[in-house]
């Protein structure tokens, strides 16, 4: 137990540390484009661990799932970096995807493998780049006119501070849950979905969205949108958000019979391993905020 929990620290750390480095040079140089390749990359190696991991219970297209994630992140990137009239091309983009998902599977005769597999396909797509296409949403708030300039808050400053902290609730309520769990767990919540995750872990999950909200509000410009009367209720909720994230890897690599989706980090698996409750906070994180940016705008 020891060991593993050195490795999860160990590596939770080195993640973290790598994020703040890319926000850190995204910054001084003015520009989000380390981000945009982190969610480039990290879109593509999930993708790829996807259609691998449901591949032996459906056909799954991985080179057009992987192809179609990847051109939807960059052009959603793209549009915040280059030019808006390319981020309107990224929904267009994704429809298209979606039609020659649906046509590479008609190619055949009509079974119900095949049907699995568009069904498999489908989800894969809304999963990775349309949901965790929100966390670049979030770092280029106020992008797109969603947000108001008079907003009151720092753009550049709310974009970092709000990626930042998605990515800091999904890993660091995973990491309370888990302490908590090993620690004191014992009373199972959903045994047949994920056998880990305990009663214990659960309430850590909730102290440590709290916790990781609050030290947001306090010190980041976060704290400009979420006051700290709010930051109890955001914190729940948020934690809950990456639980069922969380639930939902943990459902889908059951219902294929696999522990991790790879091989790729000791104890954390691969980038699906990684990034699951990331995909989940990144859109609930992004119209919360936007929705407190907006009621600030219209308050008297």
């Amino acid at each position: 137990m020891a060991d593993s929990i050195k490795v999860r620290t160990a590596i939770g750390l080195t993640l973290i540390a790598a994020i703040t480095g890319l926000l850190a040079v995204d910054h001084y140089t003015g520009h989000g484009w380390g981000v945009i390749i982190l969610a480039v990359a990290l879109v593509a190696g999930g993708a790829a661990e996807y259609a691998r991991m449901v591949r032996g219970t459906c056909p799954v297209p991985a080179r057009a799932l992987i192809l179609a994630s990847t051109g939807y992140i960059l052009l959603k990137g793209a549009g915040y970096e280059l030019a808006p009239w390319l981020g309107t091309l990224a929904l267009p983009f994704a429809l298209a995807a979606g039609y020659g998902v649906l046509f590479l599977h008609l190619r055949g005769a009509p079974s119900q493998e095949r049907f699995r597999g568009l069904a498999a396909a489908s989800f894969g797509f809304l999963y990775l780049p349309i949901l965790g296409g929100f966390a670049l949403d979030a770092r280029f708030l106020p992008g797109g006119g969603h947000l108001g300039a008079d907003a009151g808050v720092d753009p550049m400053r709310l974009g970092e501070a709000a990626f930042f902290y998605i990515v800091a609730i999904a890993k660091g309520t995973d990491i309370c849950a888990y302490f908590a769990g090993k620690l004191l767990g014992r009373t199972k919540v959903v045994p047949s979905v994920s056998p880990g995750k305990t009663v214990a872990g659960f309430v850590g999950a909730l102290a440590g969205g709290v916790l990781i909200t609050g030290l947001f509000s306090a010190f980041s410009s976060l704290g400009a949108l979420v006051a700290l009367p709010l930051v109890p209720g955001v914190g729940i909720v948020m934690a809950l958000v990456v639980i069922s994230g969380d639930l939902v890897e943990s459902f889908l690599k059951r219902s294929v019979e696999v522990k991790d989706s790879a091989n790729l980090l000791p104890n954390f698996g691969g980038v699906l391993d990684v990034i699951d409750s990331v995909v989940f906070a990144a859109p609930v994180v992004y119209y919360l905020l936007a929705g407190l940016a907006w009621l600030r705008e219209v308050s008297p």
